[in-house]
């Protein structure tokens, strides 16, 4: 089975035939939950039933659950379902009805960027963050810590600034804002690293282990 990280995933629970249809969309890839597709398609467990005619391969692992791609899904449905019914059912709504899922606005709308007041400057996350008794931090602190943990490295084009990585990105733990730099008049576009809360949350945690890590027992003493 292979592992799956996506970058801008899309979860959407379309109704099919009555029952949900948990989905997963990194465009142009479409990731349908694998015992949602069986039950709807009528086809046996992935590694069960006499003919199996996928390798390991092609069912993949994300966030700890499994999904088949898309056209594993059509590949099973067509070939190794038990229910015809439930096959010519499941295949119809994909050709007729996925389409409308697949669509700018909606994928646009399936992944809204967090607002403002859910994600923090660099600067003002490290203050929350430094808040607490076990962590010591700024803000170019946390910048390397960032970079340490492979959440955030330097662009590609030429100009001197981070860039989030694919993991906080598919996670929503970093977002990047547009923000303004310059005289007003000759202000110019920026995009900037912005914490989320629930990347706050994992920066704490990732902090406070390096800090105890750190930080050695204390030595016994003579009375102890």
């Amino acid at each position: 089975m292979s592992m799956v990280e996506l970058q801008q995933p899309r979860p959407m629970i379309p109704r099919v035939a009555g029952r949900d249809l948990r989905m997963l969309v990194d465009h142009p890839f479409v990731y349908l939950r694998r015992d949602d597709v069986e039950e709807l398609a009528g086809i046996p467990p992935w590694g069960t039933g006499e003919t199996l005619l996928l390798d390991d391969s092609q069912v993949v692992e994300i966030n700890d659950v499994e999904y088949y791609p898309l056209e594993t899904a059509l590949h099973r449905a067509q070939f190794e379902s038990t229910d015809a019914r439930k096959s010519d059912a499941f295949l119809r709504w994909v050709e007729q009805e996925l389409p409308q899922y697949l669509t700018p606005d909606v994928l646009e709308a399936a992944h809204r960027v967090p607002s403002f007041s859910e994600a923090y400057t660099v600067a003002g996350a490290a203050r929350l963050l430094d808040q607490d008794p076990e962590i010591s931090t700024g803000r170019d602190r946390l910048f390397e810590h960032m970079e340490s943990l492979g959440w955030i490295e330097r662009n590609d084009e030429g100009v001197d600034a981070w860039i989030p990585t694919q993991l906080p990105t598919a996670r929503d733990w970093l977002t990047l804002r547009t923000v303004y730099v310059g005289p007003r008049r000759k202000a110019r576009p920026y995009l900037q690293i912005h914490v989320t809360n629930a990347g706050l949350a994992e920066l704490r945690e990732s902090l406070i282990k390096q800090h105890r890590a750190a930080t050695p027992p204390a030595h016994p003493t003579l009375f102890d």
